[in-house]
């Protein structure tokens, strides 16, 4: 009987070491892990309703059970740790997409599997692309409500054939902001094409605009989020291009501190003299604040600057994102209100100016606000409503820990022209350069350059975009005018030309020699390009003579140099 008792003892000491090891191995050898195999297994089938719920029971064992133990601390080696936040990442990626939609998406083509292939195994991608489609607004995001379309996916693939180059750096982030929202999901308004661009030729557009440096430096840092309100403008592609060109030709001074934006100003606030066909057209028409609001935005996306149409009570602004958050008049948030009232009475993305704004603080500070989301992410994963609140209740402390930026509500840039026009310009002083002699007209062409005058008043001299300077004719000055001297060799019949930029129709210049009015000089709309004025015959009689170019009240008129041309000769 002692015997039998002590083989039974025996065995039950085996048995026990036995469960003690089984018991002591790791939890990942014994239940399922994230593979590339069962990955490309459900990319390839067009089946993911098994990869999701594994990922979401696998998301699930990683967190501590028991809910007191779930802290800043606890979820922050988890969210450093790559495979597990890949794991969340495509889990978030299915669940905003819906299995149904995706799986038809992976059903439909071959390349439609090689895309998810390569993007559901590309965390930064990934990253990218959740972070980037996030509502601004916060209460939006805390209830992560909102669903992602495979349409997106078909544009990122399309773009990625177009171009190896968008798989990485800032053409990466371009591609998934045009996929995002595509051109023409932006603000609608007068000057907008028809049918909106081809997303590919859209993101061909801003890429070589940026290779070829006509963008501004600003545009290399922009996000994701932030490039979508520049690739989805409803503008054309032409008319894009043609804007940067005209800033660049016509108000080169605009491309100071990237205030292109300013240039809303050139638009004559009041009834639209003719239709809108494009942006040309409403930068000549005029208009109020709808056709204004409009350009205000389009201008800003030509340059690559973020820019979001603004509602106000019985008013439309422009919201932008400044090259410098300290600027004035509302230093502190990198957005800024323009042509309105302030952010207090803004509507923009469907929320209230000062909502927009704390949503978009959230999104600056990159690092916390990737942190913050990806813990939402993860409670939404969660089966246990303990663990999910326990994992909102972390999120929430470190979404609140931050600093809040102050900015002035009330303030907005150029306000003083949200319902009127701007008061006649202030004219600069009239000025006299160092002694110059004459310039002697000889038998042919003779060039004067429009800064080479002897003396002027309320005309501003610019740096040209191209080198050299130019005179600028400001708007709404009743009188402006520059001086040169000539010496004529020969009274005689002389042709004048001016190189001159203007986007307005119904321009003149008037030209006059003392008392004696020699000619006025249409200047015809060139869509604020250099182009050429007609030319004008004038009589000069012999001796030094000072010409004066001298504008009435009219809207802006850029010279780049003027030509005469002997005619006859009588001595």
């Amino acid at each position: 009987m002692a015997i039998s008792l002590r083989i039974f003892m025996n065995k039950a000491s085996q048995f026990c070491i036995v469960c003690l090891t089984l018991l002591s191995l790791p939890i990942s050898s014994q239940a399922w892990a994230p593979s590339q195999r069962d990955l490309d297994a459900a990319i390839h089938d067009g089946d993911f309703a098994a990869y999701f719920t594994n990922l979401s029971a696998w998301l699930s064992q990683q967190v501590p059970a028991d809910p007191i133990r779930i802290s800043e601390e606890a979820m922050k080696p988890l969210l450093n740790n790559p495979v597990f936040v890949s794991a969340l990442d495509q889990r978030q990626f299915m669940f905003k997409h819906g299995l149904a939609e995706l799986e038809a998406f992976a059903r439909a083509n071959p390349t439609n599997q090689a895309f998810l292939a390569w993007l559901l195994k590309n965390r930064q991608a990934l990253d990218l692309y959740l972070e980037g489609a996030l509502p601004v607004g916060i209460k939006a995001r805390e209830q992560n409500s909102y669903k992602l379309s495979a349409k997106s996916l078909e544009i990122w693939k399309n773009i990625l054939n177009a171009d190896p180059e968008a798989k990485e750096g800032l053409y990466l982030r371009l591609t998934i902001a045009t996929a995002l929202r595509p051109p023409g999901t932006g603000n609608r308004g007068a000057g907008m094409q028809a049918t909106p661009s081809d997303p590919v030729v859209r993101y061909q557009h801003f890429k070589f605009a940026h290779q070829s440096r006509e963008l501004f430096p600003s545009f290399d840092r922009l996000t994701v989020w932030e490039l979508q309100h520049v690739v989805s403008s409803c503008a054309s592609e032409s008319d894009l291009s043609w804007a940067r060109e005209m800033i660049n030709t016509w108000r080169p001074d605009l491309r100071k501190n990237e205030q292109v934006v300013n240039s809303t100003s050139e638009v004559k606030y009041g009834k639209p003299l003719h239709p809108f066909t494009d942006y040309k057209s409403v930068l000549s028409a005029g208009g109020q604040c709808g056709p204004r609001s409009s350009w205000s935005v389009m201008v800003c996306q030509a340059f690559g600057i973020p820019a979001i149409g603004v509602g106000q009570p019985g008013h439309a602004c422009v919201a932008f994102k400044a090259a410098d958050p300290a600027s004035q008049p509302q230093p502190g948030s990198a957005w800024k209100v323009a042509y309105g009232r302030g952010w207090q009475v803004s509507k923009i993305e469907g929320l209230s100016g000062p909502d927009f704004l704390a949503g978009v603080e959230e999104r600056s500070r990159a690092a916390e606000f990737s942190l913050v989301e990806h813990l939402r992410w993860l409670a939404s994963a969660l089966a246990s409503t303990e663990q999910a609140a326990a994992v909102m209740k972390v999120a929430h402390a470190i979404q609140k820990s931050a600093p809040s930026v102050k900015t002035d509500l009330t303030a907005s840039a150029k306000a003083d022209e949200a319902e009127k026009e701007l008061s006649p310009a202030k004219r600069e002083p009239a000025r006299t350069p160092s002694a110059q002699a004459p310039v002697t007209l000889g038998a042919g062409v003779t060039r004067v350059e429009a800064a080479g005058f002897f003396s002027q008043s309320g005309v501003r001299v610019l740096d040209c975009f191209t080198g050299g300077k130019q005179v600028n004719f400001e708007k709404n000055n009743q009188s402006s005018w520059i001086d040169y001297t000539f010496d004529v060799p020969a009274s005689g019949t002389f042709s004048i030309e001016l190189k001159a930029a203007t986007p307005n129709n119904d321009q003149v210049l008037n030209l006059s020699s003392g008392t004696n009015r020699l000619a006025m000089i249409n200047v015809p709309n060139s869509t604020g390009l250099w182009g050429t004025t007609p030319a004008t015959d004038i009589r000069l009689e012999k001796g030094t003579q000072t010409l004066r170019i001298s504008a009435p009240f009219q809207r802006g008129v850029a010279l780049r140099h003027l030509e005469l041309k002997r005619k006859d000769e009588r001595r």
